[in-house]
């Protein structure tokens, strides 16, 4: 099975039958030992896939993913006729007979659907609207129609509905016909539709707002905290990541990528490139060496990127094991457990063996090696790296404590993994003209992270570079060392800035109205005073560095910097005529109504 799906697009046609059967059966044994696993560490299984987790980072993830699905929906217009419409590459009837799945025999123009029950099969398979209508007309209001039901759910307005609509919609276009899109497009796809199985409303939407508002007049003596979520969709999408960088590493198997010439080659091809004059920039980087390593260290990071989710998983059993949480299991348990992740190990190593028994070719690689050889190296690789991962990691724990901390922090840490990942995305989208690809990739580096993160994010957004010799920022002297320390100082040492004051009656009215406020203060930027002078029901705002105390519309302009969730109004505050209508669109959001 896997031997097939291995198989080349080009080349001549390789016979795996005389091992195909025997690879699929040991497959089949590794799943089998892989859920075995579970069975005898149940609690496991439990705290994967059936917690409950902090719905912020899901909700950043929506917007932020949301607006990625908007602009690569816009960089469509242009080709909105050519691609889509009878009046440009494809009839309908052309990309129903070649794309259109089931549809095929199940719907014709004359007769419509051949029985009621016809459409669920029809939507099973590759169902788009416009294999039954694609005029102009129709496919501008489906066009709009799903701009705008991906702009609710970027804004969270029935996140569930219109994120499902927003995935059926999306797939409309994407199943009319692949002649248009890419990769990164159907990564934009699926994780469209694992967006559809998280419950990503529940945090920075307008339904977990109104939710929580009609908590709090109706009575509600606390702020309403967020409702938590199943962690199983977040999980799947950061292995879904996982999977995707380390086949890609996997398939980047060509002589280029062991020479070290392929970046080169990928910088010069002139479909991709954005600027012509950057081929002779791309020639000096390879002579001195800097794109041989750059596409060295590119495999490799693709490659090895799993190690992210061990780091995940290891520093949550280091942190629970440290404060007596991690559950205790029997003896037996614990070493049939290990012998089945063993098993699973040795199902794939003889899998990958057989693979590189069949495709290996002797005459291309750095070292010339029969398909034996070549075989013989994939089983003991396989089995012997992570042998000798598990044998120094707990070396490293017994032995060398610090050099224990600075592996789970750094060598298996998501600071390293993505932080090396967000440099390769923005240097392609620099170089390389290839669509929105960037912009998705990185949106779905978003579920990586924990709420304490987040909250780490937004006080370091809302944050001030402390000055040179403040707190703990040493204070260097003059020079070339100083230039370049500099920037890195700003953002590595700094503080918080000084709040703004909010001057409220002692009413209930006027409690419940800063309450309300309170929920979307996310850089804790915001301090509460009660006030005799300030009438029941208003409020007022002292700006830092500033003594005079501002009220109305202008109490509600001012909070637009510092509230997250109204950044969207500050090009109207900037702009003469409409900077009132600012002010009142954020005073009206709290009003008791």
């Amino acid at each position: 099975m896997l031997l097939a799906l291995l198989a080349p697009a080009k080349g001549p046609v390789i016979d795996v039958s005389g091992h195909l059967s025997v690879a699929t059966g040991v497959l089949w044994l590794g799943l089998a030992c892989a859920l075995a696993f579970f069975l005898v560490r149940p609690e496991l299984w439990r705290r994967l896939w059936l917690e409950r987790v902090d719905p912020r980072p899901a909700g950043l993830f929506r917007i932020v993913y949301g607006v990625v699905v908007l602009w690569t929906l816009l960089d469509l217009i242009p080709l909105l006729r050519f691609l889509f419409t009878d009046e440009g590459l494809w009839l309908p009837a052309m990309a129903r007979k070649n794309y259109g799945g089931e549809l095929r025999r199940l719907w014709d123009p004359e007769h419509g659907f051949e029985h009621w029950w016809s459409v669920i099969p029809a939507l099973w398979s590759k169902f788009s609207l416009f294999h039954l209508r694609a005029d102009p007309t129709f496919v501008w209001a489906v066009f709009g129609l799903t701009c705008a039901s991906v702009t609710a759910m970027i804004l969270g307005i029935k996140t569930r509905l219109s994120t499902l609509a927003s995935w059926f919609l999306v797939n409309t276009f994407y199943s009319y016909s692949p002649v248009f899109y890419s990769g990164g497009d159907t990564v934009l796809r699926v994780f469209l539709f694992l967006g559809l199985l998280t419950r990503w409303g529940e945090a920075y939407s307008l339904d977990a707002w109104w939710r929580r508002k009609r908590e709090l007049l109706a009575g509600s003596v606390v702020v309403p905290a967020l409702r938590k979520i199943p962690a199983w969709p977040l999980r799947i999408m950061m292995l879904q990541l996982a999977i995707i960088y380390c086949a890609t590493g996997a398939l980047k198997s060509g002589f280029t990528w062991f020479d070290g010439t392929a970046l080169f080659y990928a910088l010069s091809l002139d479909h991709f490139y954005r600027h012509p004059a950057q081929i002779q920039v791309a020639t000096f980087l390879h002579m001195i060496g800097f794109l041989p390593l750059s596409t060295w260290v590119t495999k490799a990071w693709e490659t090895l990127f799993p190690l992210a989710l061990v780091g995940v998983a290891l520093r949550r059993f280091e942190r629970e094991a440290s404060a007596g949480t991690w559950p205790k299991v029997q003896m037996w348990r614990r070493l049939l457990s290990y012998a089945l992740v063993a098993a699973v190990i040795g199902a794939l190593a003889y899998v990958g063996g057989l693979a590189a028994y069949y495709y290996h070719r002797p005459t291309e690689g750095p070292v010339p090696l029969t398909r034996e050889q070549a075989q013989a190296l994939v089983v003991a690789g396989a089995l012997a790296f992570p042998a000798l991962l598990v044998g120094c990691y707990l070396w490293l724990r017994a032995r060398r404590p610090q050099a224990h901390a600075w592996v789970l922090r750094w060598l298996c840490g998501k600071r390293l993994w993505l932080s090396i990942g967000l440099v390769m995305h923005l240097v392609i989208d620099v170089v390389m003209n290839v669509g929105t690809f960037v912009q998705v990739m990185l949106a779905i580096y978003i579920p990586w992270l924990s709420a304490a993160e987040l909250d780490a994010i937004w006080r370091t957004l809302m944050s001030r570079p402390l000055g040179e010799g403040e707190g703990e920022r040493p204070k260097r002297k003059a020079g070339w060392r100083d230039a370049l320390l500099r920037p890195l100082d700003r953002l590595r040492y700094r503080g918080p800035r000084e709040p703004y004051v909010i001057h409220h009656a002692a009413d209930e009215a006027s409690v419940r109205r800063v309450a309300l406020l309170r929920m979307w203060d996310l850089g804790s930027r915001l301090t509460f005073e009660t006030d005799p002078s300030v009438p029941a029901g208003a409020l007022a705002v002292t700006v830092p560095g500033d003594k005079k105390r501002l009220a109305g519309v202008e109490a509600g302009r001012a909070l637009v910097a510092i509230l997250p969730g109204f950044w969207w109004l500050y090009p109207w505050c900037l702009a003469p005529g409409v900077r009132t209508l600012a002010g009142r669109t954020v005073l009206r959001t709290f009003e008791l109504r």
